[in-house]
């Protein structure tokens, strides 16, 4: 009875370790094949895109952002994009700080700040309310604790007139910072985002991030924007670009460029690294899209099985060769996965870091994988 239990075991996590191989395989090879974008004009020198430059609306939500909304403001006033061709409308989602004073007290010009009223609360109706307040044809969002080069917004229109895709994806990564725990989120980010580029190329999308996301305002409408999502507090990105992908079957392109790239902070504590993961866990099994969840349920498993054979080599030392066997397998297709995508950002790969974070993975995607659909999280002082 053992032997043949174990048996069943050893073939189930083989077949997990080559799906899982597979996967990462496919999208690194979608990476690779991306053809990187690059906007041909001197960093410093404004440009005009096109004879009928494409109108922009930079839409903020923000709430309780008062630390941080003036380093994205001088941000997005520092473009080389035209002033004239774009506005910010920063929408305030029921902020306890000084955020929409701080906002009100600036004097610049293409700013709007507007509030949501009291039926109005969350990330989309901030968003939906930004776009019906907006001029622009192209919509681009971000979030308020992010920072980006002064050529972002000109990467992204040059790239959007050259292609006239329904949507953009575009990089998001942790800003460089000291220290393991930030290490470890920067490695993940990196991942994530180049995970995005590699689904999307096979215009099998299953990540974007709303802090570096544009869409057309009349893909949106067509779209119908959020609806049929208010019962989901999260997904203002990914539930949207998998609506529009399936209103405009490959419309949807990922711009790889270093210069259309957005960078955001790490979490300063543990907790709010797992609130932020089981908040996008808890969307796993409300995507229509079967790829979506078969992609979450395999990244699951190949991390729970890991967990698993090394706890049950404490009890029988012979699950511990599929316990090496497996990780050291997931050890050799992450690092390749990973070294070539720190490359193209310039970042340096970190040996005992990716080692350390690769004991550390199984036991965490196994730990939020299992809570999430449980228990509530917190974000932004609101429970789920």
């Amino acid at each position: 009875m053992i032997f043949y239990a174990m048996t069943i075991f050893y073939l189930l996590t083989f077949i997990v370790c080559g799906a899982y191989v597979l996967l990462i395989a496919f999208y690194l090879t979608g990476w690779n094949k991306t053809i990187e974008s690059k906007i041909q004009h001197p960093a410093s020198t404004p440009i005009v895109i096109g004879k009928n430059p494409t109108i922009v609306s930079i839409i903020l939500p923000a709430r309780n952002e008062e630390q941080n909304i003036l380093q994205l403001l001088d941000c997005l006033y520092k473009q080389t994009f035209p002033l004239s061709n774009f506005e910010i409308i920063v929408v305030d989602d029921h902020s306890t700080d000084r955020t929409s004073e701080v906002v009100r007290n600036l004097n610049i010009p293409n700013l709007k700040l507007i509030h949501l009223s009291e039926k109005e609360r969350g990330k989309k109706q901030a968003i939906t309310s930004g776009i019906n307040h907006s001029s622009g044809h192209l919509i681009i969002t971000t979030d308020a604790d992010c920072e980006m080069g002064q050529n972002w917004l000109s990467s992204i229109v040059s790239f959007y007139e050259e292609n006239k895709p329904k949507m953009i994806v575009s990089p998001v990564i942790l800003k460089e910072a000291s220290g393991f725990f930030s290490g470890i989120q920067s490695q993940e980010m990196i991942a994530l985002t180049a995970t995005a580029c590699g689904s999307l190329y096979y215009n099998m999308p299953i990540l974007c991030s709303g802090a570096n996301l544009a869409y057309e305002r009349e893909a949106f409408i067509a779209a119908n924007g959020f609806e049929g999502l208010e019962a989901t507090a999260t997904g203002d990105d990914v539930f949207l670009m998998l609506k529009i992908r399936d209103k405009f079957p490959r419309a949807i392109n990922y711009l790889k460029s270093s210069e259309a790239t957005v960078f955001t902070k790490p979490a300063k504590q543990l907790s709010g690294v797992i609130s932020q993961r089981k908040r996008w866990a808890s969307k796993t099994f409300l995507y229509k899209q079967i790829h979506v969840i078969m992609v979450a349920v395999s990244v699951f498993f190949i991390n729970s099985l890991i967990l698993l054979s090394g706890l049950l080599s404490v009890i029988n030392y012979k699950f511990a060769v599929i316990f090496f066997v497996s990780l050291f397998v997931k050890f050799i297709i992450d690092f390749m996965f990973l070294y070539v995508v720190l490359s193209f950002f310039n970042r340096k790969f970190n040996p005992a870091l990716f080692v350390i974070s690769s004991l550390i993975y199984p036991v965490y995607v196994t730990f939020v994988g299992l809570v999430s659909p449980f228990f509530p999280y917190t974000w932004k002082g609101r429970k789920s």
